[in-house]
């Protein structure tokens, strides 16, 4: 009997074995989307309406929002060009939606929100009045 036992002992011995390293390599893994995004230094002097904003638009909101396609697909907002898009908004909708705050329409409807580095040049460049520049 006590080859049983002794069997008994080396495989449950095994077992914790086991399970100690299946632990200690599960504990070890990590998962990573890739290099961190780097750091959004977003100087209010180098927000520029032509180089930095507009281009922010062109890519996110101009598909609905744009000047020909606004009344149909942007529900009256028309944010085309400098004139359209400084004269429409309120700041606080505008940062709301591209946020994705509470009680406000996340924009881009239907889409991944705006990066934090390109929220954060939008409200650098409305920090500064909103130039157009």
């Amino acid at each position: 009997m006590s080859d049983k036992y002794t069997l008994s002992a080396r495989l449950r011995a095994a077992l914790v074995g086991a399970a100690l390293l299946a632990l200690g390599a599960a504990a070890s893994c990590t998962y990573s989307h890739g290099d961190p995004a780097p750091a959004c230094d977003v100087p209010r002097e180098n927000v520029t309406y032509a180089k930095v904003i507009s281009p922010i638009f062109d890519a996110n909101c101009r598909e609905c929002h744009g000047s020909t396609v606004y009344p149909v697909k942007g529900g009256g907002n028309n944010f085309g060009d400098y004139q359209a898009l400084s004269s429409y908004f309120s700041p606080s909708k505008l940062l709301g939606c591209i946020r994705h705050d509470p009680g406000f329409d996340p924009m881009p409807q239907g889409r991944q929100k705006l990066s934090d580095c390109d929220i954060q040049r939008i409200e650098a460049w409305i920090a500064a009045g909103k130039p157009n520049n």
